[in-house]
């Protein structure tokens, strides 16, 4: 029995991962114009190019599920590395928000079943 694909997956990881594009550009903004060395600037620019990465994985959602999960939950990762890169945990808590709103759009993402063709025998 083949059901119609469900919709409703989309619009929620697509929605969760701009909220967490987002507020990981604005977390990396802030880093960036009180950045007081190189580490913590370095950990800025990071989480900018991370959180685009993000907000390109939350755009092909609709198309390409399982890659833009991947892509989602690896976001959440790296900005998640980047802090400790910094030297210091204490700019962690700006990139909470956006670590948890990729993580849960990719598992989102991630656990939608794909869309069966109508041509396909099995």
């Amino acid at each position: 029995m083949c059901y119609p694909p469900n919709r409703n997956h989309m619009k929620r990881s697509f929605i969760i991962g701009v909220a967490g594009g987002f507020f990981g550009l604005v977390a990396a903004l802030f880093v960036l114009v009180n950045a007081s060395s190189n580490d913590f600037i370095l950990s800025g620019v990071q989480t900018a190019l991370f959180s685009s990465m993000g907000l390109m994985g939350a755009a092909i959602a609709a198309s390409e599920t399982k890659f833009a999960g991947w892509m989602l939950l690896s976001s959440a990762v790296w900005i998640l590395i980047t802090a400790p890169l910094a030297g210091t945990l204490n700019i962690l808590y700006l990139y909470f928000p956006a670590i948890i709103c990729f993580g849960s759009a990719g598992v989102i993402a991630l656990l939608e079943p794909q869309p069966q063709d109508e041509n396909d025998p099995s």
